[in-house]
């Protein structure tokens, strides 16, 4: 296993949750001794469920991590009974941030629905708009509206069927506009990833929940800075990552008085987070919160 975070989120299958049927990936980046490395994520929403060090964003590098984690979810479901001993876990899909080393990485690994987040969608079509007013200082703002208006209704498709025909009618609207009509053909290309998530009820169409807890492991890396050992990158995110699980929301928050983990199943049995906390780093909290028959 890598790290310590795999046992003890995995544990959690044990004490009420089970494997996650969508996925949300991220890579994030960070530096070792002034060398650009990443660390790659897997989430439910915020709950992370796995954490490693990558020295590469290639194919390759990509699709190694990924079967690692798939490989560790098939022990953890098998051991903990949510799979039969013969059986893989297969998620339903996955959301990510348009990395196309890891979306091919996913699918040559495990068949599912692929996603491409909205917001790097609509990021894209904002420069490409930034651009496009820049070299037409004619346009009016009426003007340059209607065509936000236009570009947004395709990524706000209720169906993949609404979204190909939003893109052939702009097409038709702005013809003679051939920096639109490549974003246009961008967007029909994706037409697949953003559209995927219409396919399942829990699927999220957006990367911004695993976003929001990497913001706590921002704050870390702003404090320290860079990475100096490599053996320390792995057991310092899992840390963050369980950290992250298990501390109970403010009283203010939605989630107030509960942890992620709880949240999404996991029964603490009236235990203090910071103590399921403790019993996590030494691989024995699965013990205390086995169910009994």
């Amino acid at each position: 296993m890598v790290g310590e975070l795999d046992a003890c989120v995995f544990t959690f299958t044990a004490s009420g949750t089970h494997p996650p049927a969508h996925l949300l990936s991220d890579e994030k980046f960070a530096s070792l001794e002034g060398e650009q490395i990443y660390l790659f994520l897997v989430a439910q929403a915020e709950l992370i469920w796995y954490t490693e060090l990558m020295k590469s964003t290639d194919e390759d590098a990509f699709q190694v991590t990924i079967h690692r984690f798939l490989t560790e979810m098939d022990a953890a479901a098998q051991a903990t009974g949510h799979l039969d001993q013969a059986q893989l876990y297969v998620p339903a899909s996955v959301t990510t941030d348009g990395w196309v080393a890891s979306q091919n990485a996913w699918i040559s690994e495990v068949g599912l629905d692929l996603i491409e987040c909205k917001l790097h969608g609509q990021k894209r079509v904002s420069a490409t708009f930034d651009d496009f007013s820049k070299t037409h200082p004619d346009w009016l703002p009426d003007q340059l509206q209607q065509l936000k208006d236009d570009f947004d209704s395709v990524l706000n498709a209720s169906s993949l069927a609404s979204y190909s025909q939003r893109v052939r009618r702009n097409r038709e609207r702005y013809a003679d506009e051939p920096m639109l009509l490549k974003r246009l053909d961008i967007l029909k290309h994706k037409r697949f990833l953003f559209t995927n998530h219409l396919k399942h009820k829990d699927a999220s169409a957006y990367s911004a929940p695993l976003d929001r807890s990497m913001r706590f492991l921002d704050k870390k890396l702003i404090k320290f800075g860079q990475y100096r050992a490599e053996d320390a990158i792995n057991p310092m995110v899992n840390a963050w990552a369980i950290v992250n699980n298990l501390r109970q929301f403010l009283p203010d928050a939605k989630k107030a008085g509960q942890s992620l983990a709880e949240h999404f199943g996991v029964q603490l049995k009236g235990m203090p987070w910071m103590e399921a906390l403790n019993l996590c780093t030494v691989g024995s909290l699965d013990a205390m919160l086995a169910p009994t028959f």
